[in-house]
């Protein structure tokens, strides 16, 4: 069957072309704008640099300038108030003329203005001080003749130099800004044609998500119908095996019931012998042949009584253990002759365990049952007869039939027997041997109580399914 799967982007090759150069065009627009902005930046820190240098010259020019005022103000009145802009011009000069020849370091044509026009201010100033001190000295027409000879020429000249450096600059600012215009229009000719890019680019975006939403829809309903198609199918398909199961729970019902009737059947043919010899055992004479007649009917009632309780498990393999004991010694309790005072008591765990052990099994408990109540106790005697099996931390069921008549030692006439015989055939089937001791200590009988006898077989070999 076709497998059905939703478009991918992958598959749709417009779309990934498109997102891709939507993409490089958003890098080329940031990387543009980042060049752009650090170009305008640089433009116009150059501006602001020329404008600058041109107040700089202008306030050198004027710094200048007072102090040559100043001075002819002074030789004018011989007020020593006029010489306060000479004084500052003294302080403010070097430090404007080193600000000015690091501002045009960068500019060769103006350094070269700056060395011309840098040494006449020097000079100047140098002149202003002799003027000074030829009229503290009392030659004053010496000073003003200084001033009108070599000040003012020497003014007229610096003046040049700072306009024609100061016209310079003015050009400069002048192309810097034509420049930053220039930048600015290809800058917004950049900005128009990447947004009619992104325009085209998001109109074909749109177009291709479209087509890809539709594909994707188309590919939704063909999976959907499908879908519906695997489910009928499915159902189809469960509905063809919950006949088969039905059929096979009919047929496991028929089967179990089958085998259920045939263990019954065994357990009542079993009976019916068991019955024939009870019939025999009346019609002998001799007491031992009855004895013989009676062990007999008591090993035949126990395997039917077995049979009669083997209930299969869902495997028709296992049966629960202690329904099958449990089974066996209610029938010896009924099997007991009437105002017998022997009680039996069960302790059996629901084991489950192989169909084919639990006859077995019956058959020795059975016997140690009946072993007990023939031989522990006098007749007309009270007593108790224990039946427990456990199902040790070792994973060894051990079976345990106890009674507290009159001792272990008391039953050596059995021991030859051919109950005896069997009960240890049976056990050594199972990996055992029966374990024989008495139930009480030894000072039971200082308290007026009987020794009693406990028998153990470790059912090494017995194979437990489970417990439930």
């Amino acid at each position: 069957m076709q497998v059905l799967q939703e478009p991918s982007l992958r598959q749709n090759r417009a779309l990934v072309a498109t997102i891709a150069l939507s993409f490089l065009l958003l890098l080329c627009s940031a990387g543009l704008t980042f060049h752009v902005s650090r170009q305008g930046v640089d433009a116009d820190q150059l501006v602001v640099h020329t404008m600058e240098v041109q107040r700089a010259l202008n306030q050198t020019l004027l710094t200048l300038g007072g102090a040559e005022s100043g001075l002819r103000g002074f030789l004018l009145t011989g007020d020593e108030a006029f010489l306060e802009p000479h004084r500052e011009a003294g302080e403010l000069l070097p430090r404007q003329l080193a600000a000015l020849r690091q501002m045009l370091a960068d500019s060769p044509p103006q350094v070269a203005n700056f060395e011309a026009f840098a040494p006449l201010i020097e000079q100047r100033l140098a002149g202003i001080d002799t003027a000074l001190a030829a009229h503290h000295d009392g030659r004053r027409s010496d000073a003003v003749a200084a001033l009108q000879h070599s000040g003012l020429p020497t003014m007229n000249d610096i003046r040049s130099r700072i306009e024609a450096a100061t016209e310079f600059e003015q050009q400069l600012l002048v192309e810097r800004q034509r420049a930053s215009a220039d930048l600015r229009d290809r800058f917004s000719t950049a900005v128009v044609m990447m947004l009619l890019a992104c325009g085209v680019l998001a109109l074909f975006a749109l177009i291709s998500v479209r087509r890809y939403v539709a594909t994707i829809h188309a590919s939704r309903l063909q999976l959907a119908s499908h879908n519906a198609e695997l489910e009928q199918r499915v159902q189809a398909r469960t509905e063809e095996l919950a006949q088969a199961a039905d059929e096979a729970h009919r047929e496991r019902a028929r089967a179990e019931s089958l085998l259920t009737d045939v263990n019954h059947r065994v357990g009542n043919n079993l009976a019916l012998v068991s019955s024939f010899l009870t019939m025999q055992q009346r019609a002998v004479k001799n007491p031992d042949a009855a004895r013989a007649l009676s062990a007999a009917r008591m090993r035949v009632q126990a395997i039917a009584s077995a049979h009669r309780k083997l209930r299969l498990g869902a495997d028709f393999a296992t049966v629960k253990l202690n329904e099958v004991l449990g089974a066996v010694l209610e029938d010896i309790r009924a099997g007991l002759p009437p105002g017998d005072l022997i009680r039996i008591h069960c302790q059996v765990e629901p084991l489950e365990i192989n169909a084919r052990d639990a006859v077995s099994l019956g058959v020795l408990t059975s016997e140690l049952v009946m072993n007990a109540v023939k031989h522990a106790f006098a007749p007309g005697d009270s007593g108790e007869v224990s039946v427990v099996l456990e199902y040790g931390a070792d994973s060894v069921a051990v079976l345990e039939v106890s009674d507290d008549g009159v001792g272990y030692d008391k039953h050596s006439q059995e021991t030859g027997g051919l109950g005896a015989k069997i009960i240890d055939m049976v056990a050594r089937q199972f990996g055992g041997r029966p374990e024989r001791s008495a139930r009480f200590h030894e000072g039971a009988a200082a308290q007026g109580r009987r020794p009693g006898t406990r028998i153990r077989v470790n059912l090494v070999k017995l194979q437990v399914m489970r417990g439930s």
